[in-house]
């Protein structure tokens, strides 16, 4: 007889994750930006006057597909959705209905507890929002425009791509401000990402006055995330 183990799963991601995406990690597809030091400790990609640079980077973001409450509940003789165990379907465990963690309670002896998830808990990251960093110098710039996507990839299968931030303006301002712009764009519907080999690309795009440069250091993305 095999040994049959559970684990507790945490269904609540914690929602402080930050990490930078500096000027380093973006390419100019245009080439037209050069890397500079604007002092110690700040790297910046340069775009000169009247220059229209289009910046991409991965932002290797940890994804998970996801994995089931009632780890201890799979069944090779069917589950709640009429399928073999385990099951994919929301909301569904094993032929018990039994709630995570609490064997061998059914979920009905629990009806206080019955907000309990089961089925699959989405895990790994959910882009909640990001913060573009950048300087407009001499004379406001031309444009400024920031997009966030999550690609998915099947085999002899077109990409599926998402917007999860719709490119365009987003309210970037391009007035002339010599300290850096900090500004915060939402994902509107933010949620984790769980779609198998899924790629988020971030591309901000500048294009410089007639006699003013950007100087761009990058985005802050802040998420939510669950491991555990």
């Amino acid at each position: 007889m095999s040994i049959s183990e559970g684990r507790f799963e945490g269904n609540t991601p914690y929602p402080d994750l930050q990490f930078f995406v500096d000027a380093l990690w973006f390419t100019d597809i245009a080439g037209l930006a050069t890397k500079a030091s604007a002092g110690p400790g700040l790297m910046v990609s340069h775009v000169p006057a009247t220059d229209a640079s289009t910046f991409f980077a991965n932002l290797g973001a940890l994804l998970r597909t996801g994995v089931y409450a009632s780890t201890y509940d799979q069944s090779e003789y069917g589950t709640a959705a009429s399928v073999a165990g385990p099951s994919t379907v929301a909301g569904t465990s094993g032929p018990l209905a039994l709630l995570p963690g609490i064997p061998p309670l059914t979920a009905a002896q629990l009806a206080t507890l019955g907000a309990m998830q089961s089925g699959p808990i989405p895990k790994g990251t959910q882009i909640n929002s990001i913060d573009v960093i950048y300087t407009v110098n001499g004379l406001a710039a031309a444009a400024a425009t920031v997009g966030l996507t999550a690609t998915s990839f099947a085999n002899a299968t077109a990409p599926v791509v998402k917007n999860l931030i719709a490119l365009g303006a987003n309210g970037l301002p391009t007035a002339v401000q010599a300290t850096p712009y900090v500004k915060n764009i939402a994902v509107a519907t933010p949620a984790m990402i769980t779609a198998a080999d899924t790629e988020v690309i971030a591309n901000v795009n500048f294009t410089g006055g007639a006699t003013g440069t950007v100087d761009f250091y990058g985005i802050v993305v802040h998420a939510s995330y669950n491991f555990n």
